[in-house]
């Protein structure tokens, strides 16, 4: 059954399909931006979140507010960026702090910038 809420926010995270691997279960996604985008309620560009501990990806931590998974270490990588169709949403997951959100979205200008 899928569960979707009417409207996600920044800093929202649920799951929704990985385009970058075919066949593949879906992924969570860090929601970055909502209402700057030409589509607001049907699009959010969004930030990928994994279990890998690669260099570049910034430990969510204690900046779970809500769905934090106690026996798994989350990670975002804001180089990871795509925009999620709100109608391919599976479930939501949780909430991450403004702060840390924020951050990923310097880092994602960092990389645009090649900073």
């Amino acid at each position: 059954m899928k569960i979707v809420t009417s409207r996600y926010r920044q800093g929202d995270v649920f799951w929704a399909p990985d385009p970058f691997r075919e066949g593949t279960n879906p992924r969570l996604w860090l929601v970055l931006a909502t209402d700057s985008l030409p589509f607001p309620d049907e699009k959010y560009l969004c930030a990928a979140l994994t279990t890998s501990d690669l260099p570049a990806n910034h430990e969510v931590g204690d900046d779970w507010i809500a769905g934090r998974h106690p026996d798994k270490t989350s990670y975002c990588s804001p180089w990871v960026v795509g925009t999620v169709k709100h109608r391919a949403i599976a479930n939501p997951q949780g909430k991450i702090t403004t702060e840390f959100t924020e951050h990923m979205i310097d880092r994602c200008e960092d990389f645009l910038r090649g900073t």
